[in-house]
């Protein structure tokens, strides 16, 4: 006989994975960040840089994004030249 018991339970569930690429994951988060600041990622004057970067902790990876929304006021629509 063996010392090794074994349990087994089934449960009835359903489950949702995605993977995603490094390009999908700055273009969602660049979205979430404009949506929450209240702006158009594609109106005048607005750009987004997203960093993504990884670093080794004390309990394992750490993952982190860094996204910067900057407005140049001079490209929108009744902008004054500078």
């Amino acid at each position: 006989m063996s010392d090794i018991k074994i349990n087994v339970a089934r449960t009835n569930v359903t489950v949702h994975r995605a993977v995603l690429a490094a390009d999908a994951i700055e273009r969602i988060l660049a979205q979430r960040v404009c949506e929450s600041a209240g702006l158009e990622r594609s109106g005048a004057g607005v750009s987004v840089d997203v960093r993504l970067s990884s670093r080794m902790g004390s309990y394992g990876s750490e993952f982190e994004a860094i996204v910067t929304v900057t407005i140049d006021h001079a490209k929108q629509p009744g902008a004054e030249g500078v």
